[in-house]
Formats: structure tokens, sequence, C-alpha cells
């Protein structure tokens, strides 16, 4: 019973606690059993020499939990646990050093897919949040839209109109914490009206894991060198295809004018909707940025996805949604379901980033930083290959497509990059010629040399 306790009177725990935590402890081992009586109040009190208020609150709190009941004129007494305490279970030491050993197995952090140390200006950044918490007291203090804040759609709006030839207004942009979160509430806004989805081949494998999530059936659409194959796309009966025009990922391939009149003439005859996924499209070296599909659409049929990710820091998590009008109801209607995921000081703090011009200033400097470190690719390359490997695909974005001739297998050369911290996609393998795509935005220059 509960006469054997003695107090730790040395221990900062309350001796309510203590005893609450031995009685509690006595049932779960069923050292007290079901429907044993416990000493009334009063009788514990003076047994264990403690104060009536110290029992009363240990028996209140076991009372609370469940492992008490209170029977009026007649006590307290043990309630019935079914056996769950004596069961033999899996100890969580045990489960928490296999999850800690999976994740450190399968969390590698690729140094190639982080954008430049430093390219971001932080002092700059910083004197932007801390005027954001200085003078946008109001707006601290208070939740933020789940639409996303109108300073930044406003701001965005305006860039993308400026940067990317887009038509939009700042009532169509969606802000979120990533394209996958997007393409989530895209999903939910299409489900009554669409269910099927055509994704590039390759392409973006976390696009296809949400419409699949989302009961979309997903079909593979293969891309060639200027795009995705327009008359697979129009035999798939899809009502949505996704697609990455600009700077297709993981091939690198530009689709042209002519195929991209084409995929919109399909979206306007099927009824459909193109999911333009623009993510890095601003960084080209050689030519000026590719005007997007939404800049070209006269019949409202694109949806647009951009990211600040990639062009500013993956850490910080915006990325935004420009629906077409048509869409626009469709969203209102389901909009309250979603609350916001990016952070409203970095939202608003990322408005002033762009009305003060610095996103400008940012991008000319990374296109400098990128096209020297995209040389240095090449040449360091070249040292460990040297002949058998040649970059086929540089001209924009933050990751290249190279052509390796080599013998090994195609698990050997993931392994070799690998051990030198870097994550490849092979595209193609055919008569032991690969073709790779590599990212190397995140490779410090160092390293290169």
């Amino acid at each position: 019973m509960i006469y054997n306790f003695t107090p730790d009177k040395i221990s900062r725990k309350p001796i309510y606690i203590q005893l609450y935590e031995y009685i509690r402890d006595e049932i779960e081992s069923r050292n007290i059993k079901n429907s044993d009586k416990l000493p009334s109040i009063r009788e514990a009190s003076s047994s264990l020499k403690l104060s009536k208020t110290t029992v009363e609150n240990a028996y209140f709190q076991l009372l609370t939990e469940g492992y008490l009941e209170s029977i009026p004129r007649k006590g307290y007494f043990a309630t019935d646990l079914k056996d769950y305490f004596s069961r033999k279970v899996v100890q969580k030491e045990d489960l928490l050093l296999d999850s800690m050993q999976i994740h450190a197995h399968d969390e590698i952090n690729y140094i190639n897919d982080n954008v430049h140390a430093g390219s971001l200006d932080l002092k700059i950044w910083k004197k932007l949040y801390n005027n954001v918490l200085t003078y946008s007291t109001d707006e601290v203090f208070s939740s933020g839209s789940h639409q996303g804040e109108y300073k930044l759609r406003y701001e965005v709006s305006k860039f993308v109109n400026s940067t990317r030839g887009a038509h939009t207004h700042p009532d169509q942009i969606v802000v979120g914490a990533g394209v996958q979160y997007l393409i989530g509430i895209l999903a939910g806004v299409l489900k009554h009206s669409a269910s099927t989805a055509a994704i590039e081949y390759p392409g973006y494998e976390k696009a296809k894991y949400i419409f699949d999530d989302y009961g979309f059936k997903t079909i593979d659409i293969p891309v060639s060198d200027n795009g995705i194959n327009i008359l697979a796309l129009e035999q798939s009966n899809a009502d949505i295809v996704y697609v990455s025009p600009s700077h297709q990922y993981p091939t690198g391939s530009l689709m042209p004018i002519q195929k991209r009149l084409q995929l919109l003439s399909w979206a306007e005859n099927r009824k459909g909707y193109i999911l333009e996924d623009d993510y890095d499209s601003l960084i080209r070296f050689e030519s000026r940025p590719v005007p997007s599909l939404q800049g070209l659409d006269k019949n409202d049929r694109v949806i647009y996805l951009g990211s600040f990710s990639k062009i500013l820091t993956p850490a910080l998590r915006i990325s935004y949604m420009i629906l077409p009008l048509r869409l626009y109801d469709d969203y209102i209607r389901i909009s309250n379901k979603y609350t916001q995921s990016s952070s409203k000081l970095e939202q608003l703090t990322l408005a002033q980033f762009i009305k003060e011009g610095h996103i400008d200033k940012h991008l000319r400097k990374i296109k400098r930083i990128y096209s020297k470190k995209r040389d240095l690719l090449k040449n360091y390359l070249e040292s460990i290959w040297g002949d058998d490997i040649e970059l086929i695909s540089a001209d924009s974005g933050l990751h290249t497509v190279v052509s390796l001739r080599s013998s090994s297998s195609a698990q050997e050369v993931v392994d070799i990059f690998k051990s030198k911290g870097l994550h490849i996609s092979i595209i193609n393998n055919q008569n032991q010629q690969f073709e790779i795509s590599l990212s190397y935005s995140g490779i410090p220059f160092d390293e290169l040399i």
C-alpha cells in the first residue's frame, strides 16, 4: 500500500508530486490492484506524517488522471487499467536509438543543394527585419492572412510582372511555405473539376507525390530536349499538366515559343490547366530570362509557381502561386481550411526587401557568383574525368547537365559524387554514356579550386 512512501526532503520536487508519482507507479505495477481501497486523506496524513493538503493534492491529481475514483461515503479506490502496464512492450529508448540511426543515415546534407554562403546580405535582412519589429507593431501582434500578407503579394505581383512578363494582381497570389504546400491547396481547389494530372518525366517527383496523395491519377509524360511531349499529353486525357518550361528539371531544357503556344492551345482545347513551375528562371547567364507561360496565356489557363528559396536561401520558406482569375472564387471558398504556413514577420521583411530594390541588386550579385562557379565547376569536373565529361546545359539556373562516359555502374557513379558531398540525378544511361543533373549553387569556391 502507500505506507512505505518516504518523501525526499532534499528534492526540489513538491512532496505532493512525489506522493502522487509513488501511488501512480504502485497502481501501474499492480502492487495496488483494481478496486483496492486507499487510506482516507485523514488516515494517510496521520500515518505518513504529511499535511492533509499534501495528501489531498496528490489524490486530486490521481483522480484527475483516472488512477483513482472517489465513491461518496466509501472512499478512494484504484481503477481498472486493463492490464495495460503489465504487457511486454518495446523499450522507448530502443525505438529512439533506431530512429536516430535511421535519420542519421537518410538525411544527408549535400552541399551542392544549398545556395552560396554569403550571397544574401544578412546585414540588410536584419535591418529590415528589425524595422518590421520596430515600426509595424500592430502587424507583429496580429495573426496573418491565410492567403499571405497583402504587402508581400503586392510586391510579388509587381516583381513578377516586370521580370517574368506576367499579368497578375495581388488578389490572385497565394503565399505558402514551399511549392508542395501550394500544390496541395491547388489540388483542393481542383478536386471536384479535375481527376488526372500529367507530370513531366523525368521531373520534379515531389509534385507528383502531392497529386497522388490527393487522389489524382498521375501520368508521366516524357520530356525531350525542347520540353514535354505534346502528343503524349494530348493522348493522356489529363486535366492539368505540371511543367517547368523555362529551365526543366532535371534535364535543363528550355521550351521554345512554338511548343509553349502548342501547350497553351492544349489547355484551351482541353479546358484544362497548366501548372508552370518557374523555380529558377531568373538566373540566366548568356541570355535574358524567357517570358513566362503565364504572361503568354490569353485564356486564363496557367497557374504559376514561384519561390524565393533558390534565389535567396532555402531557409526562407516563402513560395507563391498565381491563380487564374477563373479559379479565384473556388479558392476563396476553401481558403479558410488552410492556415498560413509562412512566417508573417519574414513575409513583411521580404516585402520591404523587394520594395527597396534589394532583390534586383541581389539577382545581379548571384548571377556573377554562379557564372564564376559554373566555370570553376567545369574545370573541376574535367580535372577528375578529363575528356570523359562535358557540360551540355549550363546557360541558366542553379543546376547543370553533364555528359559522362564511364564503364562504372549507375550506383557507382552516384557513390563517387556522394563521396564528394554532391547530390546528382542520373537522367539517362545508355552504352556507358551518362546524362547527369548536378546542382552546384552550394558548392564553396574553395572546393572547386
